[in-house]
């Protein structure tokens, strides 16, 4: 007899070896993480039918919203900006904003404490809610999840101006909608190859913010790489939708508010190179006055891009107005006086029977073999 109870001990304690140690384990207690920090609860929280009830009030706390129990009708009512949720203890039923919803897990009170499914919560609210397939809720507040967000929909015109800088045509079409694009925009595209015109966002912001919808507010700086040309700074306003994937893109834009990266500020030169600087726009000034053009033809120097177009442009504006012209500002912006180069900001009061505005340009000045000022090319503001 004794021999026989023996063997059954001896057979149930290798049965024992033979289970895996984890059937004996205690399930890991779960804990809830808020933006990527542990949430501070008195009761614990419990996890059954692929939901997660956690204590009530320190969840609506991290989520920014209000909280209230009304112990006669045992309804604990959550409040964030116009979405109000009511949750009955005990019932799978749950009111967002009057509107009935069905619950997979009914909210109910541990020893004192209503705790609630944070999943149904933290989503109503606009927030996100992911299991690690263990032991732990992980939750993105409202706040976190719309400032990700956000900072997708800048980083969308931030992709754009890369796209442009590399003459990416692909990658600029690929932020836009589809129907916004043109083909006046297919042809700036053109217009952009073979230039190496570099596109930075300086600052980006967003002004106006749905789920759905963003305004964004961006300063970018235009740096041509020709010495020639004026970089530019534009106030732009981007209107971005969500597509069919919930991906931001670019609706609209709009320019609010343009000018030129350009100091008028004067550098120092020598009384001779400023002396002789003054008397060829003084000269310039003069000769359109008087609508010479042969004159101002022989202003230019031979190789100047910029000379065909600008004396086009007189020409016409010779035949067509009685233009005057009074010199309001001159201020030497750039020099190297051995080199013999000159960048001369120039502002002039133009006015003809119609009309007085305001012409502005930067000369780019350099001295022939002479020692005579030309102009090399002329960048209009």
């Amino acid at each position: 007899m004794l021999k026989k109870r023996v063997s059954i001990i001896l057979l149930f304690s290798l049965a024992l070896m033979l289970v895996p140690a984890y059937a004996f384990a205690a399930a890991a207690p779960v804990t809830i993480t808020v933006d990527g920090k542990a949430l501070k609860l008195t009761q614990a929280p419990v996890r059954k039918a692929n939901a997660t009830l956690v204590e009530a009030k320190p969840l609506a706390a991290q989520l920014g919203a209000t909280y209230a129990f009304d112990a006669k009708t045992k309804a604990a009512t959550l409040k964030k900006g116009s979405t109000s949720i009511k949750l009955t203890l005990e019932s799978k039923t749950a009111y967002v904003n009057g509107g009935k919803q069905a619950l997979t897990l009914a909210p109910t009170s541990v020893k004192g404490y209503v705790i609630v499914p944070a999943e149904f919560v933290v989503k109503t609210f606009g927030g996100t809610a992911v299991w690690d397939g263990k032991s732990q809720l992980n939750i993105s507040s409202p706040a976190s999840v719309e400032a990700q967000s956000k900072q997708k929909a800048i980083n969308t015109v931030k992709t754009y101006f890369s796209a442009l800088s590399k003459q990416d045509a692909k990658g600029v079409k690929s932020a836009w909608l589809p129907a916004s694009w043109s083909a006046e925009d297919e042809e700036d595209m053109l217009q952009l190859d073979g230039e190496a015109v570099v596109f930075t966002v300086q600052s980006a912001k967003v002004t106006n913010f749905t789920k759905t919808q963003a305004t964004i507010e961006a300063e970018v700086h235009i740096d041509y790489p020709s010495p020639y040309l004026i970089d530019e700074i534009y106030v732009l306003a981007y209107t971005m939708v969500k597509d069919s994937t919930g991906v931001w893109k670019i609706k609209q834009e709009n320019v609010e508010d343009f000018y030129y990266d350009l100091s008028t500020e004067p550098v120092e030169t020598t009384e001779a190179f400023a002396a002789s600087v003054n008397e060829v726009v003084d000269q310039l000034t003069d000769n359109l006055n008087a609508e010479n053009l042969d004159e101002i033809e022989g202003m230019f120097a031979e190789d100047s891009i910029i000379a065909g177009a600008m004396i086009d442009f007189w020409s016409y504006d010779f035949d067509e107005y009685d233009t005057r012209y009074t010199l309001t500002d001159l201020s030497i912006i750039g020099a190297d006086e051995q080199a013999g180069t000159a960048e001369v900001y120039v502002a002039w009061d133009a006015e003809d029977e119609e009309n007085e505005y305001p012409y502005e340009a930067v000369f780019f000045l350099v001295k022939d073999e002479s020692n005579n000022w030309l102009i090399q090319e002329v960048a209009e503001l």
